[in-house]
């Protein structure tokens, strides 16, 4: 075990499950009367320290199954961002074979925990008084994270080369992925290898339905699914069958193209048959999931939450979870799908790119209103009314990293294909984008994971008729700075461990 960490405590997490159907009934009529949370600078935190992080950290041990840890923060502050106690997590405990989520208790040593506001990053007493040079950061490739980098680099007080330099960087920043730059050698770069092919929807589906098959119950938080179009006929066949012993089920798919991003091609089916395997004269590469009918609403309106999670290294694995995020809202009112609304679309996709574009949709410079909102506001309203935010947190945390385990092995082949071990190469870290659904009995669903989650702090509006401009965004720029900012915060090459 790292020497962060003090004796481990693990017991099994119950999932939420019908247990939650009680505190959720009727939940998007409760919520939707509440007030605003009020603005986060006046919230009084109520526990821990001022940080929130997940930390798996997976270590060879001469076998072939590593062993795992995780230093979790599983519960979320009733009162709004502030922050939380830390907790050791043992994924290699006797009962892992058939149960991956667990949850512990222990304790930092030594070092001081600094308020950074995303993650929880420990200094030890050497680092604290020693003076150094600051780091430098190649931002040549940024593309629309720059802006958000550039305030990042600049509350640091470290040092950008926005044309990038010939003498090596310590930290090289990419706008879509590691190949942005051919001639790293050394240093770190915000991308691994292989991520961009792992994440697309298809290799993605894949990887999370093998763990589904071997660990049905602790992976049912990802939807049915189907590769299309190899298994349109199972699918059809499958669905024929449901509706055969069931009349009344007639269950709603929706399908995502493989390279697809930003809503892009995504569309929503009753019937196997209204398929589209063909555009033009090629195949279609999609998923096709189930849909989820009932979901949470707020304000009578479906949203979904954009979770940034930081993998920190893959050898060992670690993983940090952004305490704040964002939720994106649709612009029409919900309701359960049926023939005629299945193309309302801003009714039932929750994707900014696409609601943007609605006359509903309300750029709102407030954290807590408008059509992006934080993540922390909107658990401080359902928290007003009751629910068990902590117990859903917990299973947000459960989910993230059984999706991480599930991709992990696949991404360690493409990395080491890049970078083999023994030879000259930059270490890696990158932060994703977790798309999340809250069911209406509070149960987190993974709708889909982005390598490349969008770090502009910009939106597009109309400024004049016919005319748009990006503005800047005050939700976006509170979330994403901090994201990066303590990222890069957490990748400080001299930040170093202390010594026990």
């Amino acid at each position: 075990m790292s020497d962060h960490y003090g004796h481990v405590r693990a017991e099994q997490i119950k999932s939420q499950g019908e247990d939650a159907e009680k505190e959720a009934a009727d939940s998007e009529e409760q919520v939707a009367s509440l007030p605003a949370s009020p603005d986060p600078s006046s919230i009084t935190a109520t526990t821990g320290t001022d940080a929130s992080s997940v930390l798996c950290k997976q270590r060879s041990r001469g076998h072939r199954e590593p062993a795992c840890c995780v230093k979790a923060a599983p519960d979320w502050p009733l009162r709004g961002p502030a922050a939380l106690a830390p907790a050791v997590i043992n994924l290699n405990n006797p009962g892992f074979e058939r149960a991956f989520p667990v949850k512990g208790s222990g304790s930092l040593l030594h070092g001081t925990s600094e308020t950074n506001g995303n993650y929880l990053i420990n200094r030890g007493p050497q680092e604290q008084s020693q003076k150094r040079r600051p780091v430098t950061v190649d931002s040549s490739k940024a593309k629309t994270s720059l802006e958000a980098l550039k305030m990042s680099i600049k509350q640091l007080k470290w040092k950008e080369f926005p044309l990038g330099r010939r003498a090596p960087c310590d930290i090289y920043w990419h706008g879509v992925s590691f190949h942005d730059n051919e001639n790293i050698v050394s240093g770190q770069v915000n991308k691994f290898p292989g991520m961009v092919e792992m994440l697309r929807k298809i290799n993605m589906s894949r990887a999370v339905r093998t763990m589904q098959e071997l660990f049905p119950e602790e992976y049912d938080f990802y939807p049915r699914s189907w590769i299309l179009p190899e298994e349109h006929q199972l699918f059809a066949t499958q669905i024929r069958l449901i509706k055969e012993k069931d009349a009344a089920v007639n269950p709603t798919f929706i399908v995502k193209p493989d390279g697809g991003s930003q809503g892009d091609g995504i569309y929503l089916i009753r019937d196997p048959a209204d398929v589209k395997l063909v555009v033009g004269s090629q195949a279609k590469q999609a998923v096709v999931q189930e849909y989820i009918q009932k979901p949470l609403l707020i304000d009578k309106l479906k949203f979904d939450i954009r979770l940034y999670v930081l993998i920190k290294s893959l050898e060992p694995l670690e993983i940090y979870i952004a305490k704040e995020g964002l939720t994106r809202f649709c612009t029409e009112p919900y309701q359960e799908p049926s023939q005629k609304n299945l193309s309302h679309v801003f009714m039932h996709l929750t994707n900014y790119s696409l609601n943007v574009h609605s006359g509903n949709f309300v750029h709102s410079d407030s954290q807590n209103t408008g059509s992006k909102r934080t993540l922390s506001s909107v658990l401080y309203r359902l928290a007003a009314k009751g629910v068990d935010i902590k117990r859903v947190w917990s299973d947000i945390i459960a989910l993230v990293i059984k999706t991480v385990i599930a991709v992990v092995p696949e991404l360690k082949v493409y990395y080491q294909a890049d970078i083999p071990p023994g030879k000259p190469g930059p270490t890696c870290f990158q932060i994703l984008g977790f798309d999340i659904l809250l069911m209406k009995n509070l149960k987190p669903v993974l709708l889909e994971v982005n390598s490349n989650p969008s770090m502009r702090i910009e939106h597009e509006q109309e400024v004049a008729p016919g005319v748009f401009e990006f503005v800047p965004s005050p939700v976006d720029e509170e979330v994403k700075v901090g994201v990066i900012r303590d990222t890069l915060r957490l990748m400080d090459p001299f930040h170093k461990k202390p010594v026990m």
